[in-house]
């Protein structure tokens, strides 16, 4: 099972169905310039032509270090290039939300970092509860007409809020979300009750991050004992954190000694073993995976393009299932 390109929901326009996120490009104890570098190269050479950032990764440096890249290496045009906006970048009341204000002046920073006359794929970061809808989704149409934004799309919607988006685009002659992004793994399963089956019926893509659940679901953290107090496992203020501590819940640690057990009766890493249960479920179009170093890309795209056995993956759902029936909603 190797690499494949799929529509992008109902539109015209193919991705990977592997999507490089770049929230580590430019982050303390991330990935520098000239790792990030290699690693976007590493990605495109490899089949990868979906990339995914946002103008509040790491102060900017995320989309500026993507930015020249594809200027210097002349691939802009090799990539279906995404970003976001609503998150805090500044101190300033207006520094943050899906507001037209905003919008405006954010979408004119994200094209001087990422050195382009249009970003592909523009989402909305998450929902903004002091901002009306028709008022964002009017920002973004107007972004379209302009050429700016190719697509739009929302992050961390719930199903009924992506309803009622669509249902504003259509009576309204507007733009409409083509794309939405949230987190999906093994413990964290709840966009499978209706964000998927709703998005696969109304032509969303669904573009999920996190797959390995931060590399909880590699096995590689131990169920007892201390836990990372790095950056990288903790985040940040602004970034916010990678690896929650709550995933270390004896309900999630216990989903994680089974995939384990899978893995060995298998011979099959963890890591192919998570990745495959996301890319095998109906309804997801590219999972966002990120890497700090190029060890992590050519790892990540090996597993990707080995299928495991049909039986493995037999078990992974039957663990994923129980696991999920067992959750709250």
């Amino acid at each position: 099972m190797s690499l494949k390109y799929v529509k992008l929901g109902r539109t015209g326009v193919k991705v990977s169905d592997l999507c490089l996120g770049s929230d580590l490009f430019g982050f303390q104890g991330g990935a520098d310039e000239q790792v990030s570098r290699r690693i976007l190269g590493g990605a495109l050479d490899g089949g990868i032509n979906f990339v995914d950032t946002a103008e509040s990764y790491n102060e900017g440096r995320s989309e500026e270090f993507i930015g020249r890249y594809l200027k210097d290496s002349g691939r802009r045009d090799q990539v279906v290039l995404a970003t976001k906006c609503r998150s805090r970048t500044g101190t300033g009341p207006n520094d943050a939300g899906a507001s037209r204000y905003h919008i405006a002046r954010a979408v004119e920073g994200s094209l001087r970092r990422l050195q382009t006359d249009r970003i592909d794929l523009y989402y909305i970061h998450s929902f903004d509860p002091a901002t009306p809808l028709d008022e964002t989704l009017s920002a973004l149409d107007v972004l379209v007409r302009q050429g700016k934004v190719l697509y739009i799309g929302c992050s961390n919607f719930a199903a009924w809020r992506l309803a009622k988006s669509l249902w504003i685009s259509d009576v309204r002659h507007m733009a409409r979300f083509d794309a939405i992004q949230s987190v999906f793994n093994i413990v964290e399963p709840g966009l499978e009750r209706e964000v998927i089956p709703f998005s696969m019926q109304e032509g969303v893509a669904v573009v999920p991050y996190s797959p390995l659940a931060s590399g909880f679901l590699t096995g590689m953290h131990p169920r007892t004992g201390p836990r990372p107090d790095s950056k990288i496992f903790l985040g940040d203020a602004q970034r916010g954190p990678t690896m929650t501590p709550w995933y270390f819940q004896e309900s999630r640690l216990g989903v994680v000694e089974k995939l384990r057990g899978v893995s060995e009766r298998y011979g099959q890493p963890m890591v192919r073993l998570a990745l495959h249960w996301v890319r095998q479920t109906p309804g997801v179009t590219a999972p966002i995976f990120g890497a700090r170093t190029e060890e992590q890309l050519k790892g990540t795209l090996e597993e990707w393009n080995t299928a495991p056995p049909v039986e493995a993956m037999a078990e992974v759902r039957q663990i994923a299932d129980a696991f999920a029936a067992s959750s709250p909603m």
